[in-house]
């Protein structure tokens, strides 16, 4: 951000003015996921200690600084949820998946806080056990 190599003149509606293609991706709700869990590939880019405190079944962790190279397990001709904690870093994982390809990716507003604020079902694996010796 300190290293500025250029600006889009007049924002969005330059862009739209001369005519560039413009790509969206749709934003959508937790009770959407939860609905057509069974239809989605659902992608988490947190953290793995984030993971560990709760996420979704059938989730698959890819965190987002490591998402461009874990893609080769993914289906491109079946839907892409994306999710993170919030919101942000998920639209990040949304962009690197259109980018490499992936036509039907949809952000879910509010991450796993929105799903977790709605009551909705998470995995949260066994605590690890400490194990002791005696001697």
């Amino acid at each position: 951000m300190e290293d500025v190599v250029g600006y889009l003149e007049d924002g969005m509606a330059g862009w739209y003015g001369s005519g560039l293609a413009v790509s969206e991706v749709p934003q959508v709700t937790v009770q959407d996921v939860q609905r057509e869990m069974e239809h989605l590939q659902v992608v988490d880019v947190r953290q793995p200690g984030e993971w560990e405190s709760g996420h979704l079944e059938h989730a698959r962790l890819k965190s987002l600084a490591k998402l461009s190279d874990l893609l080769a397990d993914l289906d491109r001709s079946r839907p892409v949820a994306v999710h993170c904690k919030s919101g942000y870093r998920s639209s990040i994982g949304t962009s690197i998946l259109k980018r490499a390809g992936f036509e039907n990716v949809v952000n879910m507003i509010g991450g796993i806080d929105a799903w977790n604020s709605c009551g909705l079902p998470v995995v949260v694996p066994a605590a690890k056990t400490a194990t002791t010796t005696e001697g």
